[in-house]
């Protein structure tokens, strides 16, 4: 058996945080979390670099790329319970990136 997928469980969770909201508080959150290329791209590196230093298992990797898909589009079309985890998993990414930087 593999180990937990940090990403798939935490999708889980918001989901059933958000299952009370009303579509159109959502909606303008869904709005809120979209990702401009640049955003993406570096989402992708962070990811990647996360994969290779193990901060991210292989299947949890695996999993931010499915859902960040081939096009900015794809990110952009996910429930708001996906961007809501991805967004917070590329700030946490960014503040350990920043951190090694300035570590060095």
């Amino acid at each position: 058996m593999f180990g937990k997928n940090r990403i798939l469980q935490a999708i889980a969770v918001v989901r059933t945080q958000v299952e009370n909201v009303s579509a159109e508080t959502l909606g303008k959150l869904a709005k809120k979390l979209e990702m401009g290329l640049g955003e993406y791209a570096k989402f992708q590196e962070l990811k990647s670099l996360a994969v290779a230093n193990g901060d991210l298992s292989s299947d949890e990797g695996n999993a931010v790329y499915r859902y960040l898909g081939n096009s900015l589009d794809t990110f952009n079309s996910q429930p708001v319970e996906i961007k809501i985890v991805l967004t917070t998993l590329l700030g946490e990414l960014l503040g350990n990136r920043l951190a090694a930087i300035r570590s060095k």
